[in-house]
């Protein structure tokens, strides 16, 4: 029973700071017609079925450990992650791990960004590929696939949120990022992504904190090295610079992003 009561507790916290955040959201970006009424739409689809309910149920039915992996990243928080990251309409960004689709609605209506959104929950590209036709946003291309086996190759921007992911998975995902072009920049919450490599692939180009639900986290702004560059780190007496390793969040966690 004190357990139930805990989850209740824990349910109406979430819900009350995710209309908060809604209002928040609204009221900055309300007289944006190119994001308010897509963000609109989606919403609507939320309102019944949030996207927290979609991920734990996707959880159960494929049986997973943990079924509460699931968390978005507050779009006023996103703001200041793509103005750190110098993020422009030139870009193409793709999110891994996309989830219910408001990054990827913000970064094509707010910054005019072609976005490709990667998510291995079919409901969520299912929402989100609706909301794109309804609201005929060219912008926005949704993949249902595993981020760890989707092509990369032409994002010029890659966005991870997944403070919870297992170190072997992290591993996995790095050394496929390192085989990508020079120059590409990444974008990651809560750990860099050179600690998990043997080789020289990532240089940190910008550390900073940003609050989210659960409380703030490091967001690390990453570059692909050239060849040149891994070289010259490389080479006798040169020093190679600071590695970052994970954090952890001080603030206990809700539920995070897969």
């Amino acid at each position: 029973m004190a357990f139930n009561r805990e989850l209740l507790i824990l349910a109406f916290r979430q819900w009350r700071y995710q209309w908060r955040q809604s209002f928040r959201e609204l009221k900055r970006y309300g007289r944006n017609p190119r994001f308010v009424f897509p963000w609109l739409w989606l919403k609507l689809s939320y309102l019944l079925d949030s996207p927290y309910a979609v991920s734990r149920r996707y959880q159960r039915r494929i049986k997973a450990e943990n079924i509460y992996v699931y968390g978005e990243t507050p779009l006023t928080s996103l703001q200041l992650i793509a103005e750190r990251s110098g993020v422009t309409s030139d870009d193409h960004v793709f999110e891994l791990g996309a989830g219910s689709g408001f990054t990827s609605i913000w970064l094509q209506g707010v910054k005019g960004c072609q976005v490709t959104a990667i998510e291995q929950i079919p409901l969520f590209c299912w929402r989100l590929q609706r909301t794109s036709q309804r609201m005929r946003l060219h912008g926005i291309d949704v993949r249902c696939e595993d981020y760890l086996t989707s092509p990369l190759e032409s994002a010029s921007i890659i966005y991870l949120y997944g403070s919870n992911l297992d170190d072997h998975v992290i591993t996995g995902l790095a050394e496929r990022l390192a085989e990508l072009p020079a120059g590409i920049r990444i974008i990651t919450v809560s750990y860099a992504l050179q600690p998990f490599l043997h080789q020289q692939a990532f240089k940190v180009t910008d550390q900073f904190t940003v609050p989210f639900e659960w409380g703030e986290a490091e967001v690390f702004l990453q570059e692909r090295m050239s060849a040149t560059e891994v070289l010259t780190i490389m080479a006798p007496g040169s020093h190679e610079p600071e590695s970052y390793s994970c954090i952890v969040p001080k603030s206990g966690m809700v539920e995070n992003e897969e």
